[in-house]
């Protein structure tokens, strides 16, 4: 009997093993959608410090979404932004998460967060970039003051969708 108990559950164990992805196989919209709670359907990309640096320098045109996954209002923000961008149809966006640059006295970081005019306590930011200059962004600042409700999301998509619509 014990025998076909440990096999049983060495055969369950196998099973699970074998239909759940590694993180490492998710694609970066799955990764997004787990970290954020939102559709694995989005336009989010992952970005490094390094390549974030790099795209600035290479004069690129992009959207740039900055939040921390540990923030109510990231969440809000993240999921107010995807909306808008499913109704403007962009199919990517750049995601980058300031927790995790380990050491924040890089010249590197701070060299980002003068080009972003980063303000850590302002999280979610979405930047509009063209040609490696920051042209406009959205803070949503409001929220030092405000709550999280159904009104705060239709408001925060509506300064996205103007962002946005701007911008292309």
């Amino acid at each position: 009997m014990k025998k076909v108990v440990i096999l049983v559950v060495l055969c369950s164990l196998f099973v699970v093993g074998c239909s759940v992805k590694k993180t490492e196989e998710l694609t970066d919209a799955e990764r997004f959608a787990n970290e954020y709670s939102i559709s694995s359907n989005n336009p989010f990309c992952y970005t490094t410090l390094n390549n974030l640096l790099e795209l600035l320098e290479k004069d690129e045109s992009f959207i740039l979404f900055v939040g921390n996954s540990d923030s109510e209002w990231s969440s809000l923000g993240a999921k107010a932004l995807n909306r808008a961008l499913k109704e403007e149809k962009v199919d990517k966006v750049y995601y980058f998460s300031p927790g995790s640059i380990k050491n924040k006295q890089s010249k590197k970081y701070k060299s980002l967060k003068d080009v972003l005019d980063y303000k850590k306590s302002n999280l979610p930011i979405v930047y509009i970039i063209q040609d490696g200059e920051v042209i406009d962004y959205v803070d949503y600042s409001v929220h030092e003051n405000s709550s999280i409700d159904d009104s705060s999301i239709k408001q925060l998509k509506k300064e996205y969708i103007d962002l946005v619509s701007e911008y292309l």
